[in-house]
């Protein structure tokens, strides 16, 4: 599991990107129980080296790039492409990073901006797609694209909803020559968190298609302020895309939605309430919100939900990865679960 977590030595950016710090791997055998690393992996060899966790990739020291301030891994993938290693499997990490220039804070961003008016400048807001390449999942190489910072991509011209930042960078595989990757930035006009897809032959050359996702659209829908973090997946049976995503309330609570489409580009269908909220438990360490799903296809139709929560409702830091299961009871929407079940007393905390 490659995870984003933030030290104190790293700047404090909770309120708008949750715990985006460094990027760190822990290791589990059977999915539920994960051994971490407290600081750097050691590059151990031998019997060692299953157990070497830890942080793989922090902010770039090199000042031209765009990933200098923060970053946070989106999706890791074993690809193979005839640019790598002679078209050997790689792993391949899709990531957001940002630098240290300064950027208007937008209204209604932050949870802590209560008048709603924005307008102080943050360093870090403008993140920024990125690609890293590794042979053993442990020790990772920059890919320099296309970007004059080394970005997989840019942000948007003025005036597009993508202007802010580009988050989340994840890929889903369609088929031959066709990549898609998936992310989500703030369209300030609206007010609401959007997910755009952008598309390649390759992986390294990318081409922006627009919006696809925003959420609800009552004030009163649980995901009102739209769809941030995501997962999409292509369902093996249905061959429907479904995805998983962290819903924004009117409030700036966060819980998990479901929607699911037929091609993965266009009429997303979301299910009407969340598929997983905060547990509401007294003093539980995901008892105010949840957000950060990544869904994974089981045997016999079932899933599993890894996802990241916090004691409070609004703002700051992710504090714990947990895990839920699908209930095969509930109904489904389209073929897809709408209702998970914590794996209970089984979570791990982040750094």
């Amino acid at each position: 599991m490659w995870y984003s977590g933030r030290s104190a030595s790293c700047q404090d950016l909770d309120d708008v990107f949750p715990s985006s710090g460094s990027i760190g791997l822990a290791v589990s055998s059977d999915g539920i129980h994960w051994q971490r690393g407290g600081g750097r992996i050691e590059g151990a060899r031998g019997p060692g080296r299953a157990l070497d966790v830890g942080k793989v990739l922090e902010p770039n020291a090199d000042w031209w790039w765009f990933d200098t301030c923060h970053l946070a891994v989106a999706d890791v993938q074993i690809l193979s492409s005839n640019s790598v290693s002679s078209g050997e499997g790689v792993y391949w990490m899709f990531y957001s990073g940002g630098s240290f220039e300064a950027v208007p804070l937008p209204a209604g961003l932050s949870s802590q901006d209560e008048a709603g008016a924005g307008g102080s400048d943050l360093e870090g807001l403008r993140l920024r797609p990125g690609l890293a390449m590794s042979q053993d999942g442990r020790n990772w190489a920059r890919i320099e694209a296309e970007h004059h910072s080394g970005a997989l991509f840019d942000v948007g011209q003025p005036g597009e909803w993508d202007e802010l930042f580009i988050g989340g960078p994840q890929v889903v595989t369609a088929g031959p020559r066709d990549m898609r990757l998936y992310y989500h930035s703030y369209d300030h006009r609206k007010q609401k968190f959007v997910v755009g897809l952008a598309t390649s032959p390759d992986g390294f050359r990318w081409i922006k298609q627009g919006p696809v996702f925003e959420g609800g659209s009552s004030p009163d829908d649980f995901d009102a302020r739209g769809a941030a973090g995501r997962c999409v997946i292509r369902d093996i049976d249905s061959k429907k895309y479904f995805m998983f995503y962290e819903a924004v309330a009117a409030d700036g609570g966060r819980s998990i939605g479901l929607a699911v489409s037929d091609d993965g580009k266009s009429g997303w269908q979301r299910h009407p309430a969340p598929v997983l909220e905060g547990s509401g438990e007294a003093g539980a360490w995901d008892a105010g919100a949840v957000g950060s799903p990544c869904a994974v296809s089981m045997a016999g139709g079932k899933w599993r939900l890894y996802y990241a929560g916090r004691q409070q409702r609004q703002g700051g830091a992710w504090q714990g990865i947990g895990l839920a299961r699908s209930d095969e009871a509930a109904p489904r929407h389209l073929s897809a679960p709408t209702r998970f079940v914590r794996h209970q007393h089984e979570t791990a905390k982040s750094s």
